[in-house]
């Protein structure tokens, strides 16, 4: 979410299901290049992945296949499963598995796994339609907080919307979902004799979280590893900041001789990012889900006067994507270690504007501030970095790129500001990128060589990291 903004708002004794808006969130550009709200329709990802897939010769997708059983020896997992319900059963060896299974995990229950936290009493009425156009007054995310039953509201791309009402104590969950219910709490927006209803059920909201997020070559992600309430639209935002913080950890141990032991870096840098986007959500669902008048009315006042202050405004009540441990610079000389790096529009030199990471790939990076990277790097530094295939780039205001460089280093300008500022607030005169776009460190000129030292260490394992008396040595 981002911008908070509070609307008009009717009496509280407005009629059930009825309209009354506690603040809506209008989507806008963020540090990260795209809008820190944004929404989608579940089938047409499904579909766009599906393809995405097909693409892949060494991908296999099986459907209607069940996990029944795994086991682990010393070289990989042998995942045992059926397809359909007395179809024959299969084993697939693989070195390592993920299980993205969802919320009732059936690998997470055969590893033996705890699942705990919390299971809301408080279920939830969700009613997906497919308009014949896009509701006018509706063009952003809507708490509706009308104390006789709070909702929410929010338009998905095309024309399809959905809503989600509160189920009121007492309320038979299976009447309220019937057609006709849904149909009638949705007619203060729409005439439902105008609408496709595709879906009306009820849903029980969940906080909870694996005890443990790797169990030998078995490893847990998405809602398998951790469970949040929707109010912050964090879930499906959670895991894919798994995948991609896990994805480039397992190619390294699989294809570059990475350590095995790097993947316990997954847990330990996700676990309390996810802690946080957890607590934001339950906070909100707290706020939306009110039905004390009194509660409400105060409520109500706050995000009036929250609406125009930039802690809101700019979305900077959501945590940021950032790491205090994991496979990174961990020594706190350069602060940006373990962040997210920013995304600004940059210029290239034949005059492009382009995303930050359409330049970089999908691999590590090496950015320099009006540096070129790879002047200042030592041969054996150079060859572990082109081994990696890292990108080298350097950026710069606009009107003060750097010419010329190095071939194979793009000189680029940000128009933003926002990878500038970012090296302003950490200072270092490089910032070495993740695969998964989190700083792996921010050296200066004379210690830029030592972060091949660093990889080595923290990735591959093959070395130990330079003698503090060397560090300080390398430091201006």
């Amino acid at each position: 979410m981002n911008s908070f903004r509070v609307s008009t708002w009717a009496e509280h004794a407005v009629p059930l299901g009825a309209r009354r808006p506690a603040g809506d969130d209008a989507p806008s550009g963020g540090r990260n290049g795209f809008p820190q709200l944004a929404f989608f329709y579940q089938p047409d990802l499904e579909r766009v992945l599906h393809e995405g897939v097909a693409r892949y010769p060494h991908v296999t997708v099986r459907t209607g296949v069940r996990v029944e059983g795994l086991h682990e020896d010393g070289d990989g997992v042998t995942v045992w499963a059926r397809e359909g319900d007395r179809g024959r059963q299969t084993a697939t060896r693989a070195r390592y598995v993920v299980a993205c299974d969802g919320g009732r995990s059936t690998v997470r229950g055969l590893r033996s796994i705890a699942f705990t936290g919390s299971t809301y009493a408080q279920p939830w009425l969700v009613v997906d339609a497919k308009l014949e156009a896009p509701l006018t007054d509706v063009t952003s995310f809507q708490f509706i907080g009308n104390p006789d039953r709070p909702g929410v509201t929010l338009p998905l791309p095309g024309t399809h919307h959905r809503w989600e009402f509160m189920v009121l104590p007492g309320e038979d969950h299976a009447e309220l979902a019937t057609l006709e219910n849904a149909r009638r709490l949705v007619s203060p927006w729409v005439d439902p004799d105008r609408i496709t209803i595709l879906r009306h059920i009820v849903y029980t909201f969940h906080a909870r979280a694996a005890d443990q997020w790797r169990s030998g070559r078995v490893l847990l992600a998405g809602d398998a590893a951790h469970l949040m309430p929707p109010f912050a639209g964090q879930g499906l935002s959670s895991g894919l900041r798994d995948a991609h913080n896990l994805a480039w950890k397992l190619a390294a141990v699989v294809a570059d001789g990475a350590d095995p032991s790097l993947l316990d870096s997954y847990e330990n840098e996700r676990r309390p990012h996810v802690t946080r986007m957890t607590r934001l959500t339950r906070f909100s669902g707290a706020m939306v889900q009110t039905r004390r008048r009194r509660v409400a009315t105060v409520r109500d006042a706050i995000l009036k006067r929250a609406a125009h202050l930039p802690y809101f405004t700019e979305g900077r009540f959501k945590p940021d994507l950032r790491y205090s441990s994991g496979a990174f610079d961990g020594s706190g000389r350069r602060a940006g270690a373990g962040h997210a790096f920013p995304q600004p529009t940059v210029r290239t030199s034949e005059g492009r504007l382009r995303p930050l990471d359409d330049l970089i790939g999908s691999g590590w990076a090496l950015l320099g501030r009006d540096l070129d990277p790879q002047v200042h790097l030592r041969s054996e530094s150079r060859a572990l970095w082109t081994s990696l295939g890292a990108a080298h780039l350097s950026i710069s205001r606009p009107g003060h790129r750097r010419t010329p460089c190095e071939a194979g280093t793009v000189a680029v300008e940000d128009l933003d500001g926002h990878a500038l500022d970012f090296f302003d607030r950490h200072g270092g005169d490089f910032a070495i990128l993740r695969p998964d776009r989190i700083v792996f460190a921010m050296p200066d000129i004379r210690s830029l060589d030592h972060v091949a030292d660093l990889y080595r260490s923290l990735v591959r394992g093959t070395a130990s990291p330079p003698s503090a008396q060397k560090v300080r040595a390398l430091q201006p």
